[in-house]
């Protein structure tokens, strides 16, 4: 026992030591020192997080708020061309301090499309009024329309009372949100093309002249990420790369603090959101989102987990023409994802789960789409990719049975069935006719009898 033991203990370290090298090591946190700013990192692709820090704390957003209203307005707005109404109560209900361009009430010749830009480019307070004024009865029933929507994309904790995000009134105090939420509300705003375009422009110098302006100056969007140039570097294995900002929208009050939501996409095509709130000191909110982007960038990359045409599982396909029922299901497009950046980390913890219907009959025709395969990262879908057929499999004849001497089919069930009637109904026939003739021929004897063989008594 004393020699086995040292050679237990050496296996039982050298396992040991084996299984801390194998696990992936874990990027290290952003570096955002503030405590008390709330921030969420997302996976634009599949809506995983991959850094937040007190996601779900409520808070006001400011103009972020503009993000909801303009998507309610794309939505459900119809005619960018739409001309837009100028209200008095529109131009002036825009808080204490609050953003604007000096839009005046009766201005005519402004339509739906102007006052996205201004809203979402230069942030103006009196567009998201007017685009609410225009798109619903009232103010407040386009502001029921945005928190139903936002109920619909999962921001269950935000609750808004106006489409501007002022929030220096008493009849404000109920506007908030949270990083959690508006990170899911930015991330469905950018699968809207008209949104994606605006926010991504530097300078809006489409304002039209009206009956109140000549001319407008140009608007220089308040993301100060698009400004002169939107690349930034960040490094991945000691290479240096470039991410793009595509966009987004910027936010400030007193009470809300300096906000940020932005969209920014790396050279290998993965794309992430960024949403830094509640910054409570000035100039840090870019500082901090810069951080919140380099560490997406530069610990996780989209990854190819699989390509089109790749087989995933054959089957067996029922009434197939033939032994020829072996069928190859394939996936029907490439799926990447974004991934940890380290040394054969794609595929690693990632789960195929299949959804294929229990039976298959034929025919099945090549590209038909047989099942699902998605794939599971720590319990979430990351993706899904169609499995369809690789060929075409025919179905059977019909199966036949022969009769007794092997000469040919058995008629049809309902054809015996009449034969066998019309034999029978036959056969009675005859039968029936037989017996009215013998009962025919005895009344005609006794009748003969009694005629000409009565006897003396007759």
């Amino acid at each position: 026992m004393k020699k086995r033991f040292p050679k237990l203990l050496y296996l039982f370290i050298i396992t040991i030591l084996s299984f801390t090298l194998a696990v992936p090591v874990c990027a290290k946190s952003p570096d955002i020192p503030d405590e008390e700013t709330c921030y969420v990192l997302m996976d634009a692709k599949t809506g995983r997080i991959f850094a937040e820090q007190n996601a779900d704390k409520q808070i006001r957003p400011a103009s972020l708020t503009k993000i909801l209203t303009a998507i309610v307005a794309l939505e459900n707005g119809g005619d960018l061309q739409q001309e837009m109404k100028v209200s008095q109560e529109a131009v002036y209900d825009i808080g204490k301090g609050g953003m604007n361009i000096g839009i005046m009430a009766g201005e005519t010749g402004l339509t739906l499309e102007n006052m996205l830009n201004v809203m979402l480019i230069k942030s103006a307070n009196e567009a998201a009024n007017i685009i609410a004024e225009n798109l619903a009865p009232t103010r407040k029933d386009y502001v029921e329309m945005m928190n139903r929507r936002a109920k619909e994309l999962g921001a269950v904790n935000t609750y808004y009372v106006n489409p501007s995000g002022k929030d220096t009134e008493k009849e404000d105090a109920d506007h908030f949100t949270t990083a959690r939420d508006m990170a899911i509300m930015a991330r469905h705003a950018m699968t809207i093309p008209e949104f994606r375009k605006i926010v991504a422009t530097e300078y809006y110098e489409d304002m039209p002249a009206t009956n109140k302006h000549d001319k407008w100056d140009p608007l220089r969007n308040t993301n100060k990420f698009l400004w002169y140039d939107n690349t930034y570097t960040y490094t991945v294995n000691g290479k240096e790369c470039e991410y793009t900002v595509t966009g987004m929208k910027t936010g400030y009050t007193a009470a809300a603090g300096n906000n940020l939501v932005i969209s920014a996409t790396g050279e290998d095509g993965m794309e992430l959101i960024a949403v830094v709130m509640h910054v409570m000191t000035a100039n840090k909110v870019y500082g901090y989102t810069s951080e919140l982007l380099r560490y997406g960038f530069e610990n996780y990359s989209m990854q190819k987990l699989t390509d089109a045409g790749n087989v995933i599982k054959s089957i067996i396909v029922e009434e197939a023409a033939g032994d020829d029922n072996i069928l190859d299901l394939v996936t029907g497009s490439d799926f990447s994802a974004a991934l940890p950046v380290q040394s054969g980390a794609a595929g690693n913890d990632i789960e195929a789960r299949l959804d294929i219907p229990n039976v298959i009959k034929a025919p099945v025709r090549k590209g038909d789409v047989i099942g699902t395969v998605e794939y599971i990262s720590d319990g979430n879908v990351i993706g899904k990719v169609d499995l369809i057929a690789s060929r075409t499999i025919s179905k059977a004849p019909a199966a036949t049975v022969r009769d007794t001497d092997g000469e040919g089919p058995d008629p049809e069930p309902h054809y015996s069935y009449t034969v066998l009637g019309i034999l029978l109904a036959a056969s009675g026939f005859v039968l029936l006719r037989t017996i009215l003739k013998k009962i025919s021929r005895k009344v005609k004897k006794k009748k003969y009898e009694y005629r000409y063989y009565r006897g003396p008594n007759s």
